[in-house]
């Protein structure tokens, strides 16, 4: 017993060695067997159909026919035509308007002689949207007055934040009317500014 224990090294790497060699014995030695190819139990016969398509031809509508050249017609009722058409004046009243060209001045509001004063300062309407959603704000607006105190042109200095109140102030500041500004005894524009609160009660 006690022989085999020292031993057992010894017969392991014999027992490995021996199983390896034996291996590559059968590797070497042992024929290769190819597998034999599958075959069919029954022959599988492909048809092939050639399909040929034809197209139909249409005749061709036939050409339309073009309009004819407009024939003149006699003098004779040409003057018939004339004879009862009745002479008519006709003037054309012009309004004429106060000019509003790029021509006329823009002073400055504080080199102004004589301040625009206003005559109507319209309420902006406040968008019912904006009332339900409980939105309030301040919109200043620029805005251009014309010699005859009209607003020519409004402009955004300060926005509300909120695009709703901004648009309905910009209506408003253009219905607006002032008396003109003039400098130097001639009407001149001016810029003017006013601010539109946005308050819910």
């Amino acid at each position: 017993m006690h022989d085999l224990k020292m031993m057992y090294g010894v017969y392991l790497r014999v027992g490995m060695f021996s199983s390896l060699i034996i291996v590559i014995l059968v590797f070497l030695f042992v024929p290769y067997a190819e597998p034999k190819p599958y075959k069919l139990k029954a022959e599988v016969i492909t048809m092939v159909e050639e399909i040929t398509a034809e197209i139909e031809k249409y005749e061709e509508p036939p050409p339309k026919e073009r309009p004819k050249v407009a024939v003149e017609a006699e003098s004779e009722v040409i003057e018939e035509a004339v004879e009862t058409i009745a002479t008519t004046e006709f003037q054309e009243d012009l309004i004429r308007t106060i000019p509003t060209g790029p021509e006329i001045e823009i002073v400055p509001y504080y080199k102004v002689e004589v301040k625009p004063k206003p005559i109507y300062n319209p309420i902006p309407k406040y968008p019912e949207l904006a009332k339900q959603a409980g939105i309030e704000g301040t919109t200043v607006i620029k805005m251009l007055v014309d010699i005859d105190g009209t607003v020519s042109e409004v402009k955004i200095l300060k926005s509300s934040g909120n695009q709703m109140l901004d648009q309905a102030a910009l209506v408003a500041a253009k219905q607006s009317k002032f008396t003109p500004a003039k400098q130097r005894d001639k009407f001149v524009r001016v810029w003017v500014s006013r601010p539109f609160r946005f308050l819910l009660n």
